[in-house]
């Protein structure tokens, strides 16, 4: 991760350059002065915003629709909350109105449509937020989880079904499950590469990485091997397999980052369960090779900050498991 800082996981002082000497006067400035428990600097108001990026295209309908009425999320949350959308749509629109000129002082949107990057971000925070004060999701941290995986899953599904990504990855990942003979992490990899692009030419992220950036003979269409599809596949494989992949500056970064800062995992994401979805479609069960599929996700800023309290990310990295199951 280079000179990254990651929430909650600090970096060694090695990692930048001069961070052992700003441990330093932080140290000296210590003995000396005397630190506030919470630092001496104030915290940073942060580079400033690029204007919103206009989405578009038809994945961005399956995501969040203005209407809060069709998108696969709200259905999602009506289904295991067994709350009305009707209702679910009123209290997503009253919460947002309440959260939204604070929201809006970091996050200025132009329009109040979803296609605004930023009122998609603002809209999510509050879709989110609802659904974790819900009596299915409150406590029940499964259910959260179920919901998540599931908005993956029926975008998977969609994307397949509605032609957006090729024949070729659509035949390919329909050879996952209980009556074929499965597909292999390598088979994989054209369809994750496509999704990823689909996620970026609706301009849902900027950019993407799809590997490790430390090592170059395992990224893009290199991210597995032969020897990942024998861990996974071979009756003798009883291993698993990691993936790491960048999103940079994905459209629900700031309520993310908002919701993470309050004290709860519980955040908006579409990349990471959806590519979760495909990597469940790998092995079969038919012949005992099915698989668990589990992410981490954390939030990357590029530059060393010495003020502790300075964090602006503009990536979002996930670590991806995908693991024989017994």
């Amino acid at each position: 991760l280079g000179t990254s800082s990651l929430v909650g996981v600090p970096l060694s002082a090695s990692a930048a350059k001069g961070a052992a000497e700003y441990d330093l006067e932080y140290y000296l400035r210590d003995i000396i002065m005397g630190n506030r428990p919470e630092g001496n600097l104030p915290a940073s108001n942060g580079p400033p915003l690029p204007p919103p990026r206009a989405l578009q295209g038809a994945l961005l309908s399956l995501l969040l629709d203005d209407e809060l009425q069709n998108c696969i999320t709200i259905q999602e949350l009506s289904r295991i909350t067994k709350i009305p959308i009707a209702t679910l749509s009123e209290q997503i629109r009253s919460f947002r109105s309440k959260v939204q000129p604070a929201f809006g002082s970091r996050y200025p949107w132009k329009e109040e449509v979803v296609s605004d990057e930023y009122y998609f971000d603002l809209t999510c925070y509050s879709l989110w937020k609802i659904a974790s004060v819900s009596p299915e999701l409150a406590e029940n941290y499964a259910k959260r989880e179920e919901f998540v995986r599931n908005i993956g899953r029926q975008i998977l599904n969609a994307i397949m079904e509605r032609g957006m990504i090729s024949k070729e990855s659509t035949a390919t990942l329909s050879k996952g499950g209980h009556k074929h003979s499965g597909i292999t992490v390598t088979e994989t990899i054209p369809a994750v590469v496509e999704i990823l692009d689909l996620f970026q030419s609706t301009k849902h992220c900027s950019a993407y990485r799809l590997g490790d950036k430390n090592d170059e003979e395992r990224t893009g269409l290199k991210v597995f091997d032969a020897l990942d599809d024998e861990e996974i596949i071979s009756p003798n494989g009883v291993g698993s397999v990691n993936c790491l992949v960048s999103v940079f500056n994905p459209a629900t970064l700031g309520g993310a980052l908002q919701i993470t800062g309050e004290g709860s995992r519980f955040a908006p994401d579409f990349v990471g369960p959806t590519l979760a979805a495909v990597w469940e479609r790998v092995g079969s069960v038919d012949k005992g090779s099915s698989v668990f599929v589990s992410f981490e996700s954390y939030f990357v800023d590029p530059v060393y900050r010495p003020n502790p309290k300075d964090f602006f990310p503009d990536e979002r990295l996930y670590q991806f498991t995908i693991s024989k199951k017994n």
